[in-house]
């Protein structure tokens, strides 16, 4: 009896062994897909909403055609010893953008030995962005290198944003100030479409709020008073009066 017991046992033992050890073996041979995912956040680099961006051209130089967005984007898995292609789409029901018109997309991918990169979208300033606002919905499709298997993400904001898609909003359109008849009218005079553009061109800002983190306080205003009284001369200086869209000379206090 003892030798059937011990028998037993033996063998009871053996299997457990083999189911553990054919267990590991399994487990170490599991190899799973990498796939590629934007990377979010609420920092003050992302302006807008935790999936989107805005961008204007109107604080750009003039001469400036085009600017190139650049989005973050990570690897969920491991890094390769090759470069790995990225396929970047526009979602047709989000975007109101024309391709070729309005923006352009590149070839992406994710360099060798690498876990994260940025994908660049160049915005085009067509005629048309002066009149309006318009949506650029990119979403990450799957390719050669990687499916697309990242869910939806729950946020600090208790909301579920999707890792695969990307909105960005831009315009050239101008918009008057709230407060300009009551107060920037001091620094700068009567508002013009044509007045505001010259100085968000040459000052690189289009908003002066008086409160909050951004407040923009009276001895910045002065100076960019001066600022604008000079660049105004030296327009004039080579081409001439300023002339608004209301056929009126430009002028600063």
């Amino acid at each position: 009896m003892k030798r059937l017991y011990l028998s037993l046992l033996l063998l009871s033992a053996a299997v457990c062994f083999f189911n553990a050890c054919t267990k590991k073996e399994i487990s170490s041979s599991f190899g799973a897909q990498s796939s590629v995912y934007f990377i979010f956040t609420t920092g003050p680099i992302n302006i807008g909403n935790i999936d989107s961006l805005s961008y204007s051209f109107v604080e750009k130089n003039s001469t400036i055609t085009k600017d190139t967005v650049w989005l973050p984007v990570r690897v969920a898995g491991n890094v390769a010893d090759h470069d790995r292609a990225i396929n970047l789409a526009a979602v047709a029901s989000g975007t109101t953008a024309v391709q070729g018109v309005h923006y352009k997309l590149l070839s992406y991918s994710m360099p060798k030995d690498s876990f994260a990169t940025r994908l660049g979208v160049v915005l085009l300033r067509d005629a048309s962005l002066r009149d309006t606002s318009l949506a650029l919905k990119l979403e990450i499709k799957p390719s050669s290198d990687f499916p697309v298997l990242m869910q939806d993400t729950l946020m600090g904001d208790g909301r579920f944003y999707s890792r695969n898609q990307f909105k960005i909003l831009f315009t050239d359109r101008l918009i008057k100030p709230s407060n300009w008849d009551s107060y920037l009218v001091s620094f700068f005079g009567a508002y013009s479409n044509t007045k505001f553009r010259y100085i968000a061109e040459v000052l690189g800002v289009s908003s002066f709020p008086t409160t909050g983190s951004n407040a923009v306080n009276y001895p910045t205003m002065q100076y960019y008073q001066n600022v604008m009284r000079n660049a105004l001369v030296d327009y004039t200086a080579a081409h001439g009066p300023m002339i608004d869209e209301n056929g009126n000379p430009v002028v600063f206090p």
